[in-house]
């Protein structure tokens, strides 16, 4: 199992500022981004891989934090903008390996359940790829729809085509299928808004009669980090739960 984290979006700091970036922000003095990589060491990975902008290397020595939380950990540095998530995770391309599961995340996406448990659920399907996903109708969002058999038969990017709205946790069974998959959305040029998202891969997947397997979480076990009133809401969250702070 490899698992590439994306770690880009909106940076709240995009000139040299005292300000970090949101994933950098401490919860009971430890970062998000410290939350978010014991996340990933629990599913027992072989390596981590992390694509970060090149400003938050430059100004805030990400890619050092990175390599003392995991001594698997590969830092890949992204100048400027990319054209969306699918082209920055292809940009990490010589880190994914052809044969073994590949899993792709988000830091600014936290899910409450095990990922070692959603793993296991992918597996027991022999699943080709699998989404996980929970209730929401907000065009911020991709979404899914499911056929009678609960398999995904279809997603959509920033367009509710259901209530299934999907967090950032795409798993492969191997890595070179989702290359492969991602390059002829590339060649393709089905780009949304002048950029390629992760679940545009899953639709050709579909396309090609793989197995897309989904499961299902609660809203309270899904936080969304992309902006300061969504962290804001989270911290009240884990204030309530956790204590102070």
């Amino acid at each position: 199992m490899q698992i590439l984290t994306l770690m880009g979006g909106e940076n709240f700091a995009e000139k040299k500022t005292a300000e970090y970036p949101v994933y950098m922000s401490e919860i009971n003095g430890r970062m998000i981004l410290e939350k978010h990589v014991d996340f990933c060491k629990e599913m027992n990975p072989s390596k981590l891989g992390f694509c970060i902008k090149d400003l938050d290397a430059v100004n805030y020595k990400v890619d050092f934090v990175i390599k003392q939380l995991s001594s698997k950990a590969y830092t890949f540095n992204i100048l400027g903008q990319t054209k969306g998530a699918l082209c920055t995770a292809l940009l990490a391309n010589d880190f994914i390996s052809n044969t073994d599961e590949l899993l792709i995340t988000a830091v600014n996406d936290f899910i409450d359940v095990p990922g070692s448990k959603i793993l296991q659920y992918f597996r027991n399907r022999d699943s080709d790829a699998g989404v996980v996903y929970f209730d929401s109708v907000h065009p911020k969002y991709s979404f899914i729809k499911t056929n009678i058999d609960g398999l995904v038969s279809e997603t959509s990017e920033k367009v509710p085509i259901s209530r299934n709205a999907l967090a950032s946790f795409y798993y492969f069974k191997n890595g070179i299928s989702f290359v492969e998959a991602a390059k002829t959305v590339i060649r393709k040029d089905n780009s949304i808004n002048q950029n390629f998202y992760i679940s545009q891969v899953i639709n050709e997947f579909i396309l090609n009669h793989k197995k897309v397997t989904s499961y299902k979480i609660q809203n309270n076990e899904f936080h969304s980090l992309k902006s300061k009133l969504e962290l804001a809401r989270y911290l009240l969250k884990v204030k309530d739960k956790e204590g102070i702070y």
